[in-house]
């Protein structure tokens, strides 16, 4: 799928590290993983919770108290997206659209609503915890916060949902549904989470997760939000992008064992062209068969420069994908490569051109 006429004019990040994109470019340079013991409230054992996170003055109070964690991340990082866009969505209503992607997404307000109710019967389900219990509960309240009125959707998978979600605004674009699209990725940690990956042995290791340690990798969590628009649309609007998306693709594996997804990864990446990428992000992350596929396509093209692996620094979760975005979009390059393996699906590789860290 060609993409140069799209490009990204606004970031905004919910990062373990800190909010904004200053922490993020101070974390990528550290290359410092966020491990921290995490909070007794989301679960035992160490991850990378997002324990600096403030929303004063960005959410008001009484809706603050009404949404679950992914929601909250969602509207800081789309309130930064939309500031450093320089667009106001309410002036746009009903010509901007937005994509969600999340692993998470209504888990946590799922188990919130359950465990007292298994415990207490029906008196102890709480109203008020109910509605975040829908995986598209962030979009919603994205939308009612900001008088989004375009096409809206979420997409739920595992670690590279927001690449779905970025795959459906540029339909909606190029269809003239709308004029820009907000694309978020958005995850958040809790009990029941963190149970069910140690009971996968997914959290085994011992130190930081590295690529092909098989130490396992690091639960995470938070948000990334872009805007995306037409090339045409920002001129019009006098906004220099941040990058250009020159070309988005994806392939889907036949079956869930590590041959098939590497040759989707590798056509994926093939679908993009022959151009050889200047700078390069990675979506492994320290589980081996996550690792592998990236290991594979590395060894079939040693020009290459390295590749860099936000994942293992903000943790696994932490946006489905969005990470990877974000990370290409902190870095100056003129061609760069993002590659988005995953356990089982869609496999996804973008191109971003003429990444600009201070675009205006």
């Amino acid at each position: 799928m060609s993409g140069a006429d799209l490009v990204i004019t606004g970031l905004g990040l919910v990062l373990p590290c800190g909010d904004g994109l200053e922490a993020a470019r101070a974390s990528l340079a550290s290359g410092t993983p966020c491990f921290a013991e995490l909070p007794e409230a989301l679960g035992q054992g160490r991850g990378a919770a997002c324990t600096t996170f403030n929303p004063g003055g960005i959410i008001p109070p009484m809706q603050l108290r009404r949404l679950d964690r992914p929601s909250r991340f969602a509207w800081v990082a789309a309130h930064q997206a939309f500031a450093d866009a320089g667009l106001d969505p309410r002036a746009m209503g009903e010509r901007v659209a937005v994509a969600v992607g999340s692993l998470t997404g209504g888990s946590e307000a799922s188990e919130a609503f359950m465990r007292p109710y298994l415990q207490r019967g029906p008196e102890g389900a709480s109203p008020l915890v109910f509605p975040n219990c829908v995986a598209n509960a962030a979009s919603g309240h994205l939308a009612l916060a900001y008088g989004l009125k375009g096409p809206s959707a979420t997409i739920v998978d595992r670690e590279n949902a927001t690449f779905a979600a970025l795959e459906q605004a540029t339909r909606w674009l190029r269809l003239g549904l709308a004029d820009a699209a907000l694309v978020i990725g958005t995850d958040g940690l809790f009990p029941l989470l963190l149970d069910l990956c140690r009971g996968a042995r997914m959290l085994a290791r011992h130190g930081a997760p590295e690529i092909g340690s098989g130490r396992g990798f690091l639960p995470g969590e938070g948000a990334q939000a872009f805007v995306l628009e037409s090339r045409d649309h920002a001129q019009a609007r006098g906004i220099r992008p941040r990058a250009v998306l020159r070309a988005l693709a994806s392939r889907s594996s036949s079956d869930d064992m590590a041959p098939g997804r590497s040759q989707a990864l590798a056509r994926a990446v093939t679908a993009l062209g022959e151009a050889t990428p200047r700078h390069r992000v990675g979506g492994a992350n320290g589980l081996p068969r996550l690792d592998a596929l990236e290991t594979s396509l590395a060894a079939a093209h040693p020009e290459w420069p390295a590749v860099q692996h936000p994942k293992r620094l903000w943790g696994e979760f932490g946006g489905s994908g969005g990470q990877l975005l974000a990370a290409a979009l902190l870095e100056s390059s003129d061609l760069t490569l993002v590659t988005a393996p995953a356990s089982s699906g869609s496999q996804f590789a973008a191109l971003l051109e003429e990444v600009r860290l201070d675009p205006r």
